[in-house]
């Protein structure tokens, strides 16, 4: 996937969903939707995920990780997004921690 794409969708105004579990997990986050928007316009692809397995709902797509920050310029978070070309699909919304992550949270700790 590349983040222009999502990019230009969002110029765009292709819809945006969000699934049952992002929207919980961003209520007990204090994750705002003009958070996902933002790391989206301002992040970057981390890892991608041509065929993602983790999505098994009848939305599955093509989805990838984006680290980005939120609202604040200043809290990093982590996007899990999925796009078709129709539609964008919000899939997963955390913050990085350092027992995952490197310290630049784009590597994956072994």
């Amino acid at each position: 996937m590349i983040i222009d794409a999502l990019i230009h969708a969002i110029d765009e105004n292709t819809p945006i969903e969000y699934t049952a579990h992002c929207l919980k997990r961003m209520l007990e986050r204090d994750i705002s939707r003009a958070d996902i928007i933002n790391c989206i316009l301002h992040g970057e692809i981390i890892e991608d995920y041509p065929l993602d397995e983790n999505n098994t709902s009848e939305n599955s797509f093509p989805s990838c990780l984006i680290l980005g920050l939120k609202s604040d310029g200043d809290t990093k978070i982590h996007i899990v997004v999925g796009y078709n070309g129709e539609k964008i699909l919000i899939i997963s919304a955390c913050y990085p921690d350092s027992k995952h992550w490197m310290d630049d949270y784009r590597t994956r700790r072994k």
